[in-house]
């Protein structure tokens, strides 16, 4: 709260008080000099004319959370504007002297009826939030404030009735015309509902044509800082703990342009995997930023938490945050490091080829839809070709992200009955039919249209790379494993494949450099398991020197598999 809603009283008090002063730092308040002797009435009179503008100033100040649930950041900002009221009104009875007061204005009600705005798609959400706020109020004697106003039900993303969730379409012009005739809002603090794309696709139509960070695979929290920002009047601030992932996925790129066109970045503090919420692990982060371009040299200040804070957050954010240029921000993977590690990933970067340009994009392995009805063991193969020889057509060696080791896979006999969309018909392998028939109802259930007995996404095109000599590796990496299959195995969708048996390329990939590039590149799952998806690995850097280097590197990387190999029959023998 401290440095939304806080930085932004500081920046209008400093500014209410620059216009009363004739001299002086407005960040440092025994400096001002006002346009009088010291000590004077007349002094006074002047110090006590801007401390009234502040206190009108803090009056029309309006914060909103657009998907406010509970009301808990509602609450810390009504505790937040209660603490600055004390403040101004201690100031302004000091200066009216021992007979006067500071306001007899309801502070709590003016606080409820004109600072704070609340919305969600959830009716009771809003009931409990409106509870909140009135625990914080509630006096013997006192009639509980109306919040039927400013806490209101509705989807803060689409207007439109016929669209919106549970029917609930909300126009924040109509609902609120008295913020919107001054500009905005002020402040918007929340935590972003975190749902998947996948849940969303009903909706996606509506927000394509009227969002800016609308990606194919963008989880709503995307939307609500497009939303968030569009709230706020120029130079009004934003603050939400929401998923880090945007920072370097493929579908957080969009929201990544918006928010360095629009605003100046202000703080991020990443919590990585630590489980902030309840036990859950959603990868969360600060971030707040101003509405407003960035001025050319301007900094964020940027954390990245080990531990959760034990003691008073923003003090250990003081303590350990550190600048970040937003200009070396661009659309593709933000990188928040320290200089010196910034600079070594800039060095190794510089001039080279990315592994795309040179091998093409790593492609990605085959989504059954239902592993327990096309993956089977040798047993179950072998029965399938004892009914019925012509199964044997469409089994194939299919390996598993858990198969996966260094320098050589360690297969366990899994076979893979690969029928793609439109390729046969299932009565004419009768043992097949027999084996995926109790799974039917299962399999009709997908989330993809083809025939019950197709696989969901077949990748039959990749199928000549897939049964060549190929790099394989898995989807996350606790440690580099890349290894070479020449067994023309198929391979599940949490495993990629890079359709070249390059000995050279293994090593490189199989290296500390590839870690360090992959572990900034990346979203680290928990547990330090940087994603490998072909968008994090399209970008790896082949050393420019790299064709000198290759013999070497593949004699290397022969003495690295012969190793697996002995390992391998260690474990089978």
């Amino acid at each position: 709260m401290a440095r939304t809603l806080g930085a932004h009283l500081d920046e209008v008090f400093r500014a209410t008080m620059a216009r009363h002063a004739k001299a002086g730092d407005p960040a440092d308040y025994t400096t001002l000099k006002f346009n009088a002797r010291k000590g004077t009435a007349a002094w006074t009179k002047v110090e006590l004319a801007a401390w009234m503008d502040y206190q009108q100033q803090v009056r029309t100040l309006r914060v909103v959370d657009p998907a406010c649930g509970s009301g808990v950041f509602l609450v810390a900002a009504f505790e937040f504007l209660r603490s600055e009221y004390d403040r101004i009104n201690k100031k302004l009875a000091e200066l009216r002297g021992a007979a006067g007061q500071g306001d007899v204005t309801d502070i709590d009600s003016e606080i409820l009826s004109t600072n704070l705005y609340g919305v969600d798609v959830n009716e009771e959400s809003v009931e409990i939030t409106k509870l909140s706020l009135w625990v914080k109020t509630a006096r013997r004697g006192k009639i509980l404030d109306s919040l039927d106003h400013t806490i209101r039900i509705g989807d803060s993303l689409i207007e439109d009735m016929n669209h919106a969730y549970l029917k609930h379409g909300f126009d924040w012009q109509t609902a609120f015309p008295e913020v919107f005739a001054s500009g905005g809002f002020d402040v918007v603090i929340g935590n972003p509902p975190y749902v998947r794309m996948e849940l969303i696709k009903e909706i996606k139509p509506y927000l394509q044509g009227r969002f800016e960070v609308v990606a194919d695979r963008a989880d709503l929290y995307a939307y609500f800082f497009e939303r968030g920002v569009r709230l706020l009047k120029p130079g009004g601030r934003l603050g939400y703990i929401s998923s880090s992932t945007f920072f370097k996925t493929g579908s957080g790129e969009p929201l990544r342009r918006y928010l360095l066109r629009d605003a100046t970045l202000e703080t991020i503090t990443d919590f990585g995997d630590l489980q902030v919420f309840g036990g859950v692990t959603t990868y969360p982060a600060i971030l707040t930023l101003r509405k407003a371009p960035p001025p050319p040299d301007h900094a964020l200040a940027f954390v990245k938490l080990t531990a959760l804070p034990k003691v008073d957050f923003d003090a250990v954010f003081d303590a350990d945050a550190r600048p970040f240029p937003q200009a070396k921000l661009g659309p593709g993977s933000w990188e928040l490091e320290n200089p010196a590690v910034r600079a070594l990933r800039e060095k190794i970067v510089a001039g080279k080829r990315t592994l795309k340009e040179v091998y093409g994009s790593p492609l990605y392995g085959i989504k059954t839809g239902l592993n327990e009805a096309f993956v089977v063991d040798r047993a179950t193969r072998d029965r399938l070709i004892l009914d019925d020889p012509k199964s044997a057509d469409l089994l194939k060696p299919f390996l598993e992200g858990k198969d996966l080791k260094r320098w050589r896979a360690e297969p366990r006999d899994l076979w893979l009955i690969y029928i793609p969309k439109n390729t046969i018909e299932i009565d004419d392998y009768p043992a097949i039919r027999v084996h995926l028939s109790p799974f039917r109802d299962l399999l009709k259930s997908r989330a993809t249209k083809q025939e019950w007995y197709e696989l969901q996404q077949a990748q039959a095109a990749y199928v000549p790379q897939l049964e060549a000599p190929k790099i394989i590796y898995g989807e996350f990496a606790g440690e580099n494993i890349f290894s070479i299959d020449r067994s023309g195995s198929y391979l599940n969708n949490k495993c990629y494949f890079i359709p070249r048996a390059d000995l050279a390329l293994l090593a490189l990939l199989n290296s500390r450099v590839y870690r360090f590039f992959i572990e900034g590149q990346s979203v680290a799952m928990r547990g330090n398991f940087p994603q490998q998806h072909s968008q994090h690995v399209d970008l790896f850097s082949i050393p420019i020197d790299f064709d000198a280097a290759a013999e070497d590197l593949t004699g290397q990387t022969r003495i690295c598999l012969a190793a697996a190999a002995a390992r391998l029959d260690r474990q089978t023998a």
